[in-house]
């Protein structure tokens, strides 16, 4: 199967560059679907270790706050830098909830609508999640959850 997909990227590349650059694009989201679980490019690992403290949050949930957290931080995580389809964005924010209800006892609801329309924005928006600095300026209450959460207090 893959070699088949192979031969139709080089004959886009015999007909033109413009082909062969799509079809390029094309072979390698066929080969790796889910981009999270691809090898990163060089200059990337950087990245994901400064986002090393979203994949805690998104274990570990939070006591308050996850309503920010999924506007800010994890739906912009999840979509433009991890590159989830907004399907898979979607299936990891409910893990989130689950795991703030049962870690936690956050339970209240969250509307799956509302997450919908969070990640098509963002998407669409592609915005960058908030870093921590950013969070400790703009909501220090936020971030003295989070802070608690990541064992900083």
């Amino acid at each position: 199967m893959g070699l088949e997909r192979w031969k139709r990227v080089v004959a886009a590349c015999e007909r033109s560059f413009e082909e062969c650059v799509e079809a390029l694009r094309w072979f390698a989201s066929e080969m790796c679907p889910d981009r999270s679980e691809c090898e990163e490019p060089r200059g990337r690992g950087g990245l994901a270790r400064r986002y090393e403290w979203v994949e805690r949050l998104l274990h570990e949930g939070v006591p308050d706050g996850r309503s920010r957290l999924i506007l800010y931080v994890i739906s912009r995580y999840l979509l433009n830098v991890k590159g989830l389809s907004e399907e898979d964005a979607f299936t990891a924010i409910k893990d989130f909830l689950r795991a703030s209800c049962e870690r936690h006892g956050d339970c209240s609801k969250i509307y799956d609508s509302w997450i919908r329309n969070v990640l098509r924005h963002v998407k669409r928006g592609g915005w960058k999640p908030w870093s921590l600095d950013r969070m400790r300026k703009e909501d220090p209450e936020l971030y003295k959850i989070v802070e608690a959460v990541l064992g900083g207090g």
